[in-house]
């Protein structure tokens, strides 16, 4: 606790890190109110999963267009979360029910705890990984009964957060910044973190995992239309707690494109999309994506395995052959249809 102390005492003495803290729930808390829910538009709602906006949390723009698909439903969606005239358990079992679905497909904790922190910044806390290895780091992670719904987990997770934000007198939104900054997860919040040459370094990380043109999009279209695709008969998308994960899987050797796995639980899918590489590059990487998985995630004894997949537009003789050498790799092509259809009048 010596250390968690260390930080929260700098963070409190750290102006700029307060100034940060009350213009982001100044503006989102405002555009989270439950009474302005109806106004929300797409844009509003992805500017707030930005890190260069929301001043905290990197990386949860990747589910931004799934997530908004239907804004109807989403406002729908946010409107529940916000209901305090209903109790937060019953609200959390409608958007994440046990054993079903989630309400929104791509939004998950890390997504709907900044919201609530939003709306309500003294009541609800942050629970996302970060957080929970944080929590866990200072033997205070809550034992949840086998089974737990999301409901039962958020509602320990939050005492504790709540715990620690009266013990050292310290905001809920600080307390989520010095569990980040405690696990070395995510961008810092103190000192630097809230500098414009950390708020440029996230940028441009946003910017370069988002902008590979047509392949860029090529990616969200599978996600979001996963249970559509050949590939969604046989693997599922990963699921923690509500957050889909598939998506830029995080690996210490690099981000995998999207991560996958068989229904039967007996086979795991690493694809990569060519995003305009070498064959040899794209070969290389995913090879070495599949070795972190084989490593990290298969359980060998069970009988399970790692299965590569390349998806690119066009296929060329240099992978080809790279491919003839390699085993448990597959290639698969798209297409792209695109109309002009005449306005009717």
């Amino acid at each position: 606790m010596d250390e968690f102390k260390s930080i929260a005492d700098r963070l409190k003495a750290d102006p700029t890190a307060k100034q940060a803290e009350q213009e982001v729930i100044a503006r989102y808390g405002e555009l989270f109110n439950p009474n302005n829910i109806n106004n929300l538009t797409a844009e509003d709602f992805k500017s707030f999963l930005l890190f260069k906006n929301n001043r905290h949390w990197s990386g949860i723009f990747r589910t931004e267009n799934l997530v908004t698909i239907d804004m109807a439903k989403l406002r729908e969606a946010i409107k529940i979360l916000l209901d305090e005239s209903q109790p937060l358990e019953k609200r959390l079992d409608v958007l994440f029910p046990p054993n079903r679905p989630n309400y929104i497909k791509g939004m998950g904790k890390a997504i709907a705890t900044p919201i609530l922190l939003m709306a309500y910044p003294d009541k609800y806390g942050v629970w996302n990984e970060p957080s929970q290895q944080g929590l866990k780091q200072l033997n205070l992670l809550p034992q949840f009964s086998r089974g737990a719904s999301f409901a039962e987990k958020y509602m320990k997770i939050n005492k504790a957060l709540n715990d620690l934000a009266s013990q050292y007198n310290l905001s809920l939104w600080q307390v989520d910044g010095v569990l980040g900054d405690l696990t070395n997860a995510g961008p810092s919040i103190i000192n630097h973190a809230i500098t414009e040459e950390a708020i440029e370094a996230e940028q441009m990380k946003e910017a370069a995992e988002a902008e590979f043109g047509l392949e860029s999009h090529l990616e969200d279209f599978i996600i979001e239309n996963w249970d559509n695709l050949e590939l969604g008969k046989k693997y599922a998308l990963l699921d923690n707690d509500g957050d889909m994960i598939s998506k830029q899987y995080p690996t210490d050797v690099g981000p995998i494109d999207i991560l996958a796995r068989s229904k039967d639980s007996k086979e795991w899918l690493v694809i990569e999309l060519k995003k305009g590489r070498s064959g040899d590059q794209v070969v290389g990487q995913l090879q070495r994506y599949m070795g972190w998985v084989l490593r990290n995630c298969v359980r060998r004894g069970d009988g399970e395995s790692v299965k590569g997949l390349i998806i690119l537009k066009n296929t060329d003789r240099k992978l080809e052959y790279a491919l003839e050498v390699t085993q448990g790799i597959e290639l698969m092509t798209y297409t792209v249809n695109f109309s002009l259809n005449k306005s009717k009048k």
